[in-house]
């Protein structure tokens, strides 16, 4: 079944020669080009990092406070709470 559907993909897109063409377009860069581009690249990617977990710093929050009561409730913590 999804041997079909990565087929039909491919029949809509051709990947490869898309691959190709990027790759002798990177291979065709100077040192200091592929130096710039891989600094610059690796700016955005920690930017972005920091963007996306101040974004989802209280989701963050909300699941480590879970996973904490969590443990608690399995080392038997709230059974004298809860009763159990």
């Amino acid at each position: 079944m999804f041997d079909t559907v990565i087929e039909t993909i491919q029949g809509f897109f051709d990947i490869d020669t898309y691959l190709q063409q990027g790759f002798d377009f990177i291979v065709a860069l100077s040192y200091v080009e592929k130096l710039v581009g891989v600094l610059v690249g690796g700016i955005i990617v920690i930017l972005g990092v920091f963007e996306l977990v101040k974004k989802l710093s209280k989701l963050i929050i909300v699941v480590a406070i879970l996973a904490g009561l969590w443990v608690l409730y399995n080392q038997g913590v709230f059974s004298g709470l809860i009763g159990g």
